[in-house]
């Protein structure tokens, strides 16, 4: 007697048994080598599950299910609306460091870090409230803080008092759904404070593991990125620190950065603020831009133009030093020994 186990309609052999054709419903099959094979809810009587497990783990193998269609794409095929490539301008310094094309592109995605303190939020609503002023449709989405945590900042900052906010600890279910539904909106830019705790609420009123909360938050990103929902929407986003100074996050989050901001003190808490990136695929990275908030938020812009004069300058006498010697070299005929050792 042949009995089969039953994975996705069809019938692994338990006992060595040959292959069975066709498609089965109910759980297992037992099959006496003549006869129609016989559907059952459970093994029949005298076989012992055990002994199946021990004997046979070779012969019970997982059905692969098939993958999907696979799609190459040539970027000569693709149709990018040009206005992908417009930058959205806050008409302040700040764009300068943020992109090469001077301001936010449309479905990129700028991670923040920094240590608690620094600025993080006050510098990025601002920003925020200089695009939402110019006529983009800006959303701020605050997990961290509440009406009243904002009200204050507005004696120091009146210009912010129009911004949409979603406050997230307004809801005590379904956070995911109410994110949802507020992004299908369609904005140009999202702010959000942060993405660890975006997600811990979520999963909170979720149950889902911190992975599948932080896979949906990705997704959704990647979505309206994508503009399969709404607008080609750029995301800005708050990232935690670890005590160890490491963003709190997956390597794929990571990756799906189209630029990386630290934010941080030149020598320590009492020094100067400065934002910098680590990585940028629009921008410059290693380049400071020093801020402070005396009044309101207020960007170096002296300092961090000398500074991209001075690199222009130092680029362009390397590059003569560079032409100067080649000319000796040739002039004293020392690139001649060279050619003449790679010819033998």
């Amino acid at each position: 007697m042949f009995v089969y186990e039953i994975i996705e309609g069809k019938a692994i052999p338990m006992n060595g048994g040959p292959k069975l054709k066709g498609k089965f419903k109910l759980p297992y099959v037992h099959w006496d080598g003549t006869s129609t094979p016989k559907e059952r809810l459970g093994p029949p009587r005298g076989f012992r599950m055990s002994e199946y497990k021990k004997v046979n783990k070779v012969e019970k193998v997982a059905i692969k299910k098939p993958l999907a269609a696979i799609k190459l794409t040539k970027l000569e095929d693709l149709n990018i609306n040009p206005d992908l490539f417009i930058p959205m301008q806050a008409g302040t310094i700040f764009d300068k460091i943020i992109s090469t094309d001077g301001g936010i592109l449309p479905a990129t995605n700028v991670f923040a870090a920094g240590a608690p303190g620094v600025g993080k939020t006050t510098v990025l609503l601002d920003h925020l409230s200089h695009l939402h002023n110019k006529g983009k449709k800006a959303l701020f989405i605050s997990a961290e803080m509440n009406e009243m945590d904002m009200a204050r900042y507005l004696i120091r900052f009146p210009h912010w008092s129009t911004i949409p906010i979603l406050f997230l600890n307004n809801y005590t279910a379904d956070a995911n759904l109410v994110i949802e539904q507020v992004l299908n909106e369609g904005w140009d830019i999202v702010l959000t404070d942060s993405f660890t705790e975006v997600n811990d609420t979520v999963k909170e009123h979720t149950g889902w593991t911190r992975g599948k909360s932080e896979n949906w938050f990705i997704n959704l990103m990647d979505s309206h990125n994508k503009a399969k929902a709404g607008k080609h929407t750029a995301f800005v986003t708050i990232l935690q620190l670890s005590k160890g100074g490491v963003f709190v996050g997956s390597n794929r989050l990571k990756h799906m950065s189209t630029s990386m901001m630290h934010l941080d003190w030149e020598g320590g808490e009492n020094g100067r603020r400065y934002i910098e990136f680590s990585k940028n695929r629009v921008g410059q990275v290693n380049k400071r831009l020093f801020f402070s908030f005396q009044n309101g938020v207020q960007f170096n812009e002296q300092r961090f133009t000398n500074d991209i004069e001075n690199d222009e300058l130092l680029e362009k006498e390397r590059n003569q030093l560079e032409s100067e010697a080649n000319s000796f070299d040739r002039i004293f005929g020392f690139n001649k020994v060279e050619e003449t050792e790679e010819t033998e």
